[in-house]
């Protein structure tokens, strides 16, 4: 057995010296390979180990963030990122050196820095990625955000007898920060977390599936619009990418394009629309503005909502749809069915912060069907993307 350890050790060590660049390789390669080296943990790690780790996975968003406010990767990026001393790091940062010398004690441990044989830190990737401006010190503050709800969980559960939250106004965030505020409300009123949101849901939206016209036989279905006719409105479309995307990959198609979303959104454009695009300041709470359009389109948009606001939402639209007139809903879809090792962890983990903030849910394909027929519309057809970690459809809806 010793033996087997040791060539197994040696394999991988071996296999560590020939590993490309993270940014040579492919996502899907990546996936299988960390899959692999979660399996080889969980196959290693005794289940009291594995408990001790979970419980401690919290220290390390928690202590990045301390990290972030005292100013320690902003420090190292203005330096160049070079090793610094304890001493060097302290005159460069908020807070006194005994609490300085704990916090990086911790990032050291968890490979965001390393020290050095002269006892000087040195940044690691983690580390270097952490600096002011980016993409992930903006998910830390995001998560950090999020873990304010996810420490009251228990307690809000004892509360109310372990329902599942169905109510976006009267869920678990409300009850963590004391509010009565949607989670939408309350990031008008502090910004920097709003911001935080903002690009963490970009990051999330990255790579994450194909366009809905990928999916949809656009020439088939739209090449007979009336040139007078609204083509397709784009509800909670945000500032316009997808549908920015849909008119430069079909310039020729007929029928105008209208862009819906709340006011701050819609002012917020700063990009100058194709001619044949208007916006339309709107909430989807409100009834459906746009009557007779040939496609009403829903991006990631109800997975934001339980069903009680999203059968609200899905009336407006059937109210101004006619006869001809098709709704398409792109979102996430868990499989049906038992949950199997096909569903990612990060699927998961959107999925609870969706409960945790807005009481809501990634919904399985037969929850979505059941959501739409309820709401007095026929599912015509199911397409499905090809994104791995994060499984979308577009679900082709008619009266």
């Amino acid at each position: 057995m010793a033996s087997t350890l040791s060539d197994l050790t040696s394999t991988i060590t071996t296999a560590l010296s020939n590993l490309p660049p993270p940014d040579q390789i492919q996502d899907a390669e990546r996936m299988k390979l960390l899959g692999a080296i979660s399996q080889l943990q969980e196959a290693l790690e005794p289940p009291e180990l594995a408990v001790q780790r979970m419980s401690a996975g919290f220290y390390h968003t928690a202590y990045i963030r301390v990290a972030q406010g005292m100013g320690v990767f902003d420090a190292f990026a203005e330096a160049g990122d070079v090793e610094m001393s304890a001493q060097e790091l302290s005159a460069k940062t908020k807070g006194d050196a005994m609490l300085l010398k704990r916090v990086m004690r911790h990032l050291c441990a968890h490979r965001v820095f390393e020290t050095t044989t002269a006892g000087a830190y040195r940044p690691l990737p983690p580390a270097i990625a952490l600096k002011s401006g980016t993409v992930p010190n903006e998910l830390i503050k995001h998560q950090h955000s999020v873990m304010q709800v996810s420490a009251k969980l228990f307690d809000y559960f004892e509360k109310n007898g372990y329902r599942n939250p169905d109510d976006a106004y009267d869920g678990p965030f409300q009850y963590a920060y004391g509010t009565s505020d949607h989670y939408f409300d309350w990031l008008k009123k502090n910004p920097e977390v709003q911001h935080a949101f903002n690009v963490a849901m970009t990051e999330t939206e990255r790579d994450s599936g194909d366009y809905w016209f990928d999916l949809y036989p656009v020439t088939e279905k739209l090449a007979t619009s009336d040139p007078d006719r609204v083509s397709i409105v784009d509800i909670g479309g945000g500032v316009g990418h997808t549908l920015r995307a849909f008119a430069k990959r079909f310039p020729e198609l007929p029928g105008k394009l209208v862009l819906e979303d709340l006011p701050q959104v819609i002012d917020d454009i700063k990009e100058p629309l194709p001619e044949n695009m208007d916006t339309v300041k709107h909430s989807m709470f409100e009834p459906q503005p746009i009557h007779g359009a040939q496609v009403y389109y829903l991006r990631r948009v109800l997975h934001d909502w339980p069903d009680k606001q999203a059968l609200l939402t899905l009336s407006h639209i059937r109210a101004a749809m006619v006869e001809d007139s098709v709704l398409l809903i792109h979102d996430y879809t868990f499989p049906d069915g038992h949950d199997g090792p096909d569903v990612s962890p990060l699927a998961v983990i959107i999925d609870l912060q969706l409960m945790e903030l807005f009481s809501s849910l990634e919904r399985t394909q037969q929850q979505w069907v059941a959501l739409l027929e309820k709401a007095g519309f026929k599912v015509a057809n199911i397409y499905k993307g090809q994104s791995d970690a994060l499984p979308s459809a577009l679900y082709e809806v008619t009266l």
